[in-house]
Parts: structure tokens; sequence; C-alpha cells
């Protein structure tokens, strides 16, 4: 009995100390997350809200506690227009980069096969290269003296550069579309290829066509993941400012080129900090709307 007895005892220090090991770790991720997260998301974040509530004098930050920047944001026929204007611009980019990237994602993962993954990175390959060389290539497109105008002009379809192309509305949500594309099409990808592809051939087996099976099988299962897409695509688009800035013009300015313009040129940081809460407020408030009706969807179904 003691023979058996001795390995026993000899095991337990040996099991404790990886459970030791085992729970260290784990804290150690836990607080470093928690680390990360306050560092780099609650204390910025905090500071912006606390200059939101002070005072600009002169170009001289006055720790004098109001909510005058939000009053003034409120009473400002400016801001409203550029929030309805921005919030249009980023719903319209986001969706034209939804109806690309989801379709984009769904043949992707249901026709290449063992490529797919190949396929999937060669699209996010933009993601790759500076967001700024991104935008001022459409700027490169889209200007006077752009591929668009040399094409048009060398197939005589006009013989001379039009200037409708740039410094629009219609290039901004062209170009913010483009950048978001990338985004949405990663998490549609993720949530199409994790489903099952025996239920295809169950849906099939059923005698259900191609858009009974995308309605009650391949949508239910991947909506979450597409709206997290489609929503991230949404504050991509509405927070930005350097498309605006290259390819929109005064017709294309939104809310994220105000904030530039307060916190450098016109130098007011509690202002441009007033904005950029508005902004974060309009975000969050966008995606608990999102992920409402991706619930109640959900329930009807």
């Amino acid at each position: 009995m003691s023979v058996q007895a001795a390995p026993r005892r000899a095991a337990r220090p040996a099991v404790n100390r990886r459970l030791v090991i085992s729970i260290a770790l784990r804290t150690l991720l836990v607080v470093a997350a928690f680390a990360w997260v306050i560092l780099l998301v609650v204390v910025p974040n905090t500071f912006l809200l606390l200059y939101s509530l002070w005072e600009n004098n002169f170009g001289t930050v006055e720790h004098h506690w109001n909510i005058d920047n939000y009053r003034s944001l409120y009473d400002s026929l400016v801001f409203r227009v550029l929030v309805e204007r921005t919030f249009v611009l980023a719903l319209i980019a986001s969706s034209v980069a939804f109806a690309v990237a989801y379709p984009l994602a769904y043949l992707v993962v249901r026709r290449f096969g063992r490529y797919k993954t190949i396929a999937a990175l060669l699209i996010l390959l933009p993601l790759w290269v500076s967001y700024l060389m991104r935008v001022f290539a459409w700027r490169i497109i889209l200007g006077e003296t752009g591929v668009l105008n040399k094409f048009l002009i060398t197939t005589g379809i006009t013989d001379r550069p039009s200037g409708a192309f740039i410094y629009s509305r219609t290039a901004v949500v062209m170009t913010l579309a483009y950048v978001a594309i990338p985004y949405v099409f990663l998490a549609s990808y993720v949530a199409l290829d994790r489903i099952p592809p025996h239920l295809f051939e169950a849906s099939g087996d059923c005698g259900a066509s191609g858009w009974r099976t995308f309605r009650h099988v391949i949508w239910p299962l991947t909506r979450p993941g597409a709206l997290v897409g489609f929503a991230l695509g949404f504050l991509l688009a509405f927070g930005d400012y350097v498309t605006p800035a290259l390819v929109g013009g005064l017709s294309g300015t939104m809310l994220g080129s105000i904030v530039l313009q307060e916190f450098g040129t016109a130098n007011d940081w509690p202002q441009g900090a007033a904005i950029g809460i508005a902004i974060m407020v309009i975000g969050l408030t966008f995606l608990a709307v999102v992920a409402f009706f991706a619930r109640v969807e959900g329930q009807i179904e």
C-alpha cells in the first residue's frame, strides 16, 4: 500500500504547480487586457470628455466647467446640417460596401474551395497599403488629369477633362465604400466560413431553392457577423476626415473635417472635443439600433 501511495503523493505537487501556473497565466492575460483597454480607450476618452467641458479663451484652455460647447452645437444649424450629411453619406457608403462585400464573401467561401484563403487574402490586400495612399489613389483616378478623364478623352466620349468626378459627395461615397469593403468582407467571410457544409446539402435534399436556403439557413446564421461588418463600415465612414479632405471639397465636408479644423487651425480644443464626443454618441447609438433590429429579426424568425 505504501509503495502505491508514494507516486500519488509525489504527483500532487506537480498537479498543483500546473494549476497555479495556469491560474497565474489567465490572471496575467486578464490584467493585461484590462490595462490595454484602460490605457488606450478609457483614459483618452476621459480626457476628451474633460476637454469638452472646459472653456476656450483665445486659444488657451481654461478649466472652467460648463456645457457651453454642447449648447453651441445644439444651437448651430451648420452642425445639424453636417450631422445629417455625414450620417447619410456614411450610411450610403456602408450599404454599398455591404452590397459588394457580402456576396463576394459568399462567392469566395462557396466557390473557391481550398483556394478560398488565398482569395480572401488577395481581397484584403488593400489593408496592407497606407490608408492615406488608398484614398489618394482615388483622387488620382477621379481628378481632371486622372485615369478616368484620360480614358473618356481617349475613347472620344468627351473632348475635355471633366471636374464632375472629383470634389463631390459621389466621390466621397465611392471612396468611403472602397475603404470599408475589406472590413465588411472580413466579417462576412468569417461568418459564412463557419457554416457547416452539410447544412447546404440538407437544405437541398429537402427541396429548398437557393433563395429559401439563403433566407432560412445562410442569413440567420451569418446575420450577426454581417451586421458587425456593416456597422464597422459605417463607423469608419462616419468618423473619417481624410476622404472628405482629399476628394470631397466643400459639398463633401463631414464632421471629421470639422474636428480636424477645431484641433488645428481654430485651436479650439474644447469645441473639437465636444464634436468628437458627439460623434462617439451617434456611433454608439447607431450600434445599439443595429443590435436591436438584429435581435428583433432573429426573434421574428
